[in-house]
């Protein structure tokens, strides 16, 4: 047995919308972690530029990636406000509908991580 299999799988939600900028890096630093035993679900959250092909690019080569389509969201921008105020609420939420990991935490798309994080 290998000790992959001997540690909890522990899922990464990454909400993204827009970020095609910083997102590779994001994932990049998941996948490069110590721990070995990581899902890595990007839920994009209706993004309107280049972010959704980049992630999709990443989940062709890399199986612990996982991109997720977010929902549509009428409540998502207040007129009265003229803001979005989900502020990714309901793309975390759908990550964590999603996770199959023993153990759960998020990643802010235009962040990186040190590589022993998760460990």
């Amino acid at each position: 047995m290998s000790s992959v299999q001997t540690k909890p799988l522990i899922s990464v939600i990454i909400p993204v919308y827009n970020c095609e900028k910083t997102i590779a890096v994001a994932i990049q630093s998941m996948l490069d972690q110590t721990y070995p035993n990581l899902e890595i679900l990007v839920i994009d959250d209706k993004s309107t530029d280049g972010t959704r092909s980049i992630v999709k690019n990443i989940s062709e080569r890399e199986s612990h990636v996982r991109l997720i389509d977010g929902i549509d969201d009428p409540y998502r921008f207040d007129t009265k406000l003229n803001r979005n105020v989900n502020a990714g609420y309901s793309a975390r939420n759908i990550g964590l509908a999603n996770a199959r990991g023993e153990f759960i935490t998020f990643q802010d798309a235009d962040d990186a991580s040190l590589l022993n994080r998760i460990e």
